[in-house]
C-alpha cells in the first residue's frame, strides 16, 4: 500500500491504513516480487517456444531447447498463480483487521458494529469503502460525545 494514496485522507483513517499496511507490508513485498519475475519468464519462454513452433519442425536438435523454453514458461506461470494466492492472503489479512477493527470499538452500538461486519464479509471488494464509512461514523460520534 503507497502511503501517497492516503495523503489526503483524515488523520483518523491514515492511522488504520498505516496499521494494516504494517500488517501485509512483507507478504506485498513477497509477491512484487513474484510478479516481477513471473512475467518475463513467461514472455521470453511463451515467445521463444512460438517462434520455435513455427521456424523449424520439430527434430532431435528443437526438442531441447523447446523443453527449456517450456520449463522456463511453466516456472513464470507457477511464480504468477502464486503471487494470486499471496495476494489472495493479502486481502485476508485486510479483512480480518478490519472486522477486528470494528469489534473492538467501544463507540459504535453493538448493532452497527454487527451491521458492519455483515458487511464487510458480504461484500469483500468493497471492503475497504465500508471501513472508511464506518471509521467517519465512529469519528463523529467522538465528535459528538466529546
Amino acid at each position: 500500500m503507497n502511503p501517497l494514496l492516503f495523503e489526503n485522507m483524515p488523520f483518523f483513517i491514515k492511522r488504520e491504513m498505516e496499521k494494516i499496511a504494517e500488517q501485509v507490508h512483507p507478504l506485498m513485498k513477497r509477491n512484487s516480487r513474484y510478479v516481477l519475475f513471473a512475467f518475463p519468464l513467461m514472455l521470453v519462454g511463451g515467445i521463444n517456444l512460438i517462434i520455435i513452433a513455427f521456424q523449424s519442425s520439430w527434430n532431435s536438435e528443437a526438442l531441447p531447447i523447446a523443453g527449456i523454453y517450456a520449463f522456463i514458461t511453466s516456472i513464470g506461470m507457477a511464480l504468477y498463480k502464486e503471487s494470486k494466492h499471496v495476494n489472495k492472503k493479502i486481502h485476508q489479512i485486510g479483512k480480518k483487521h478490519i472486522i477486528e477493527r470494528i469489534q473492538t470499538s467501544h463507540i459504535v452500538t453493538d448493532d452497527k458494529k454487527k451491521a458492519y461486519i455483515n458487511m464487510v464479509k458480504e461484500h469483500s471488494k468493497m471492503s475497504l469503502q465500508i471501513f472508511f464509512k464506518f471509521l467517519n461514523e465512529e469519528n463523529k460520534e467522538k465528535q459528538n460525545t466529546f
